[in-house]
């Protein structure tokens, strides 16, 4: 049992000690449970004398005691700016238009198997229980509030949304703390309601400069979009559909015409914020082509760029990742070459100002026309040197790598291209598969080598198209590495050698492998693999300890290798998921990761 007598295993929350509804905090928060006094003294009266010397020898232990508390994260006294509380108590809430939507009535009713009563997490469980989310607390969860960030990867981020979860990790106090987000006044200012344990309920206004910022925020089951965001890190997003042409999610329920193309809403939809957002990495999907083609992807308002975001066949399932900028409208637009279905689903965005720059995509080598590069297929084994700096809104300082569509077409046999950093050995981990007289296309994060330039080689004679898409900039919190292989279950690397089973989800360790630091890392961008499968399927990459998503990151037919290449939050254990549907080698290859 805990000091409180709970059972142990029970969350718990580390709110602040209350205050009195009409001023500002007077004291540092409790973050502990109040401990009563469970046994009866039995010590005899004391002198005067030997309280002095009881008094004397305690101030030693007071010291430590204190510097005990200090060590397990309580803070000091909060500042106005810190911590404006709006009013506190159930009834006195209630009665100044602050609700508890219902909490008081019910707080003795556990939630999410949290412990009920003045607890912060019991409250924010009910409040999303209210909104629609099951009374069954999540697999990933458990323990106190500090866990529910890495519980939750996929729906954390720096964008606060009304409804969200707003999260502190143990820099709060020792065991963390949520809180339910009410209103969202500004990006740097909002509303929230929260229980404490040993403490009360209340409602709080937060602003970003005050010092008392929340870590993150989950999101769950949220009333409203997301605000824009000032903070030029990436930002992590469901995977959430945003388009799907088979069930009119997005866009008409009709397959899009080859020559035509079909536009949608990213803004405000997904948890995305209604505006602010200059970049979107999408999955997108094009389902049974007609015939073999192309999609091109850029920002809804503006002119369809000579480019090609993803190379797809007839008949079959295409995935491609692809990063584009959004119109000003909040939109992006689709165009497709072959008459065929098309799903997006968002895995991250990024706001205006941020980390990944970039303008639309501009095409920078092709060898089928003699730009950048001698007009003649690339031959087996030969290798492109093309510098990317200077070039397509790259400058030529001050940035670590570039997003590339790398294309192969026209090859004379199937085969795979790699890009790599200039002045670099060539890596064991190509990001693009193509076959026989077929285009292959995939999204590839290259760091900038020397020179200002990337390297290009293909295992088999073909044509060679590049297009910039964006560029990262130094000192980012997005960070490319030179690729490097951490799972083959075709050669036993990490996995003994083999077909994955139908149905399994390997464990891929990544902190601290292939260049990742084994700290301070969401998480990781990798190129994942199927290769000759069993049956037709997918692959899902997903944080480890965490649900499967439930969009694929690749699909394949029976007995094809295909690829793609993804940005995975990393799971609490430090490693990633991969799950195949269907018997199938598997390979994962680490090409960069994203800062905490």
């Amino acid at each position: 049992m805990s000091a409180a007598g709970r059972p142990a295993a029970s969350p718990t929350c580390a709110g602040p000690a209350p205050e009195p509804p009409t001023g500002l905090p007077t004291g540092p928060p409790t973050g502990l449970p109040a401990e009563p006094s469970t046994e009866p003294s039995t010590e005899p009266s004391a002198t005067p004398r030997s309280r002095r010397r009881r008094s004397r020898r305690s101030l030693p232990v007071l010291a430590l005691l204190l510097a005990l508390l200090t060590s397990v994260g309580l803070t000091a006294p909060a500042s106005s700016a810190e911590w404006i509380v709006l009013c506190t108590g159930y009834d006195t809430c209630n009665a100044a238009g602050y609700s508890d939507s219902g909490y008081k009535a019910v707080s003795s009713t556990s939630y999410w198997r949290q412990t009920p009563g003045h607890n912060c997490t019991n409250y924010v469980a009910y409040r999303l229980v209210k909104n629609g989310m099951p009374n069954v607390r999540p697999d990933s969860l458990s323990g106190n509030a500090y866990n529910w960030g890495p519980a939750f990867p996929t729906q954390t981020n720096n964008s606060p949304a009304r409804g969200a979860v707003a999260w502190w990790n143990t820099s709060y106090s020792a065991t963390g703390h949520v809180a339910y987000v009410e209103k969202v006044i500004s990006p740097s200012e909002i509303l929230v309601s929260e229980d404490n344990w040993g403490g009360d309920f209340r409602w709080r206004r937060i602003t970003l400069t005050g010092g008392r910022w929340p870590t993150g925020f989950i999101h769950l089951k949220d009333q409203g979009a997301s605000a824009p965001t000032t903070d030029p890190s990436w930002q992590v997003a469901g995977p959430v559909r945003l388009l799907d042409t088979r069930t009119g999610n997005g866009a008409a329920k009709v397959r899009v015409t080859g020559g035509s193309a079909v536009t949608f809403q990213v803004t405000g939809r997904g948890g995305l914020p209604t505006s602010g957002i200059d970049k979107v990495l999408l999955n997108v999907n094009a389902t049974t082509p007609a015939t073999d083609g192309y999609l091109t992807v850029h920002a809804s308002g503006t002119t369809q760029p000579t480019a090609r975001a993803a190379s797809i066949r007839a008949a079959r399932p295409n995935t491609t990742s692809v990063m584009t900028r959004v119109g000003s409208d909040g939109k992006v637009r689709i165009y497709t070459s072959a008459t065929t279905d098309l799903s997006a689903d968002v895995v991250g965005w990024s706001a205006t100002g941020g980390h990944v720059a970039g303008g639309a995509p501009v095409r920078v080598l092709d060898t089928r026309t003699g730009l950048s590069a001698t007009k003649a297929k690339l031959a087996a084994g030969g290798t492109l040197s093309l510098t990317v700096t200077g070039r397509a809104g790259v400058p030529t300082s001050g940035a670590s790598a570039v997003l590339l569509d790398v294309s192969s077409a026209n090859a004379t046999g199937g085969g795979w291209l790699t890009t790599y950093p200039s002045g670099a050995t060539r890596p064991a981990a190509p990001q693009v598969r193509y076959e026989t007289g077929k285009a292959g296309t995939g999204l590839v994060v290259a760091r900038i080598g020397t020179g200002g330039a990337v390297k290009i080689h293909s295992s088999a004679q073909t044509d060679v198209m590049v297009d910039i898409v964006g560029w990262l900039r130094s000192g980012g919190d997005q960070v490319a590495l030179t690729p490097k292989r951490v799972l083959d279950s075709q050669s036993g690397l990490g996995f003994p050698a083999g077909r994955v089973p139908a149905g399994s989800a390997p464990i891929v360790p990544v902190l601290g492998k292939a260049g990742v630091p084994s700290s301070g890392v969401s998480a990781v961008t990798v190129t994942v693999t199927a290769v000759s499968p069993t049956a037709s399927g997918y692959l899902t990459a997903y944080p480890s300890g965490a649900a499967e998503t439930p969009y694929a990151t690749v699909k394949y037919l029976s007995g094809a290798t295909v690829t793609n290449t993804i940005v995975v939050p990393i799971g609490p254990d430090g490693a990633i998921r991969v799950r195949t549907s269907a018997a199938a080698y598997v390979k994962v290859d680490i090409t960069g990761y994203v800062l905490r």
